[in-house]
């Protein structure tokens, strides 16, 4: 039987959330790689809802009609990553725009909503499995880990499946512990919501599955065929993230399947630096040191007191630690954020065996409240990762544009897209990225790299037929290719008019101390071509682009 709730837990754990997770909430030039494109797809999922009426989305033909408006707002803003990336985020993203109005702050809440859910979830989870004050503990210093806490500044995946993961486990604990039917059934929704917000969710099926088979409720599910929906429901809500995965993620299933990183090349599976990187990334990124060290004494203080609850939070590390080494995709410290809860939990458990020794108790208290207290002052001390310079290039973009055609060659192309959307709430501006009519390539400007465009004249034609009149460039060649290099050069003859430039600060190495040009080309005139074929080597296809059209439902 569970422990009564106090409820003053989850205002007080609810509070903290906020109040760290909002950090950099108002502040635009606050962001990530990535971010961008994920914000774009919220606001995608928003536009795509508020143009096209609902009934029209599930007529037969309604897969047809958002493929084509997808297509004509890739046309307008290129910095979508939705057939990637699945849509369940970009949904609630969507619902925040429309509360809240499309501003930056807006799609940012729905990330510390996420991180709300996750806390109830595992506040939740520890309470039933342990205890009221254990989990009031674990819970504190999950959300305090000033690794957990920094991918709530940003509209990254991280916090939204991880939250989801969390939720998924606690209704998995509760029917392996009770049997219930209805909570098996919610346990596979939620784990099928879970794949709908990243593929990455797969990971907990070395999760469940052995603990199943440990609880005894492995055999009942196989003998009761009651149970078989509950094995089936998954397989068909999933099956279209699948299919979207196979048809629009070859980048992304190349870099798990075959490897791209540098780093893993010539290692094999059991070779000690291969399996010790997300060992490495673990001590010296993700768990703070008091933590780590509490950790290691809880593992120990389990095996001591043989805690057969702990071996279901070891089951999260060892399948976290087996599925993303397994897949020989980029080593990257936020993939791996699953284990961190467990080992905070784990940083508990010599108070939680011990507690019922006054002294012991009250110093236990004291010292994981003093580690909570230190992480907190810890987030305090981070500074979120920023870039500068791209709202005003955007919004100057945005005013000055006389036919609507932009034209931004730059590494930081998402963001700039994005405050051009911020900028454009009728929709009739379009921006065209250097990196896919100049070359094009997949995540590095190195990867899959093809050139389409190769002297000055094919420039010139390009800015003639697709009708643009505003450039916005970042002042470094990002790409090192000899085309960016004479485009630049070619911005400062006569035929371009210098509106604006810009200084850029940035966290990030490669856009600090630059600056940000806007240019008119004087001889701008409107569009003389309707469509153009764009390449794009992350989900491998080429598509047939309109130009110039406002963004419109009704439009072929």
């Amino acid at each position: 039987m569970t422990e009564k709730k106090n409820i003053f837990d989850l205002p007080l754990l609810l509070a903290l959330v906020v109040i760290l997770f909002s950090r950099g909430l108002m502040n635009p030039d606050v962001g990530w790689p990535d971010a961008d494109r994920i914000l774009m797809d919220g606001l995608f999922m928003h536009d795509l809802l508020h143009d096209i009426p609902f009934q029209e989305l599930f007529h037969p033909n309604g897969f047809h009609t958002a493929y084509q408006y997808a297509l004509q707002y890739f046309a307008h803003y290129p910095a979508l990553s939705l057939g990637a990336r699945p849509p369940l985020f970009p949904l609630v993203e969507a619902l925040f725009f429309t509360l809240f109005g499309v501003h930056d702050w807006s799609g940012k809440l729905s990330i510390i909503a996420f991180a709300m859910l996750g806390t109830i979830a595992w506040y939740d989870l520890i309470r039933r499995s342990y205890d009221r004050q254990t989990a009031l503990l674990a819970t504190g210093l999950l959300f305090t880990t000033p690794f957990i806490v920094q991918w709530g500044w940003y509209p990254m995946l991280e916090i939204p499946i991880l939250a989801m993961t969390l939720l998924t486990a606690n209704l998995f604990w509760r029917y392996t512990a009770t049997g219930n039917q209805k909570t098996l059934f919610l346990a596979a929704l939620s784990f099928s919501m879970t794949l709908w917000t990243k593929q990455a969710a797969l990971f907990t099926l070395l999760w469940f599955l052995p603990w199943l088979a440990l609880s005894g409720r492995l055999k009942t599910m196989i003998v009761q065929k009651s149970t078989w929906g509950a094995v089936i429901l998954p397989l068909i809500l999933t099956l279209p993230v699948g299919i979207m995965t196979v048809w629009m993620g070859k980048m992304n299933l190349a870099v798990t399947l075959q490897g791209m990183d540098p780093a893993l090349q010539g290692l094999g599976l059991l070779d000690w630096e291969y399996l010790r990187q997300y060992i490495d990334i673990l001590l010296q990124k993700q768990l703070t040191l008091p933590v780590l060290s509490l950790a290691a004494l809880g593992l120990a203080s389990a095996a001591w007191h043989r805690d057969r609850t702990a071996l279901f939070y070891l089951l999260l590390i060892l399948s976290t630690y087996i599925f993303f080494t397994t897949i020989r995709t980029y080593r990257i410290d936020r993939y791996t954020i699953f284990w961190v809860p467990a080992f905070c939990l784990f940083a508990t458990l010599p108070w939680y065996h011990w507690r019922h020794h006054t002294p012991f108790r009250r110093l236990g208290w004291l010292l994981i409240l003093l580690v909570i207290a230190w992480q907190i002052r810890e987030v305090q001390a981070k500074t979120p990762a920023f870039t500068s310079g791209y709202q005003d290039a955007a919004r100057i973009a945005a005013t000055q544009s006389r036919h609507g055609m932009i034209f931004m060659d730059g590494v930081n192309n998402g963001y700039f897209t994005y405050f051009v959307r911020l900028n454009d709430p009728d929709k009739r501006l379009s921006v065209l990225r250097g990196d896919k009519l100049l070359h094009s390539s997949a995540i590095f400007a190195d990867s899959w790299t093809e050139v389409h465009v190769k002297t000055l004249n094919e420039i010139k034609t390009i800015f003639d037929q697709y009708g643009i009149d505003i450039i916005v460039v970042e002042e470094a060649n990002y790409a090192n290719l000899e085309i960016h290099r004479l485009l630049r050069e070619f911005l400062k003859t006569d035929l371009f008019e210098p509106i604006r430039a810009i200084p850029i600060e940035s966290t990030r190495s490669q856009l600090a101390h630059q600056t940000l040009h806007v240019y008119r080309y004087k001889e701008a005139k409107p569009p003389s071509i309707k469509e153009f074929s764009m390449s794009i080597p992350l989900v491998g296809m080429r598509f047939q682009l309109p130009v110039g059209a406002k963004t419109d439902p009704q439009s072929p």
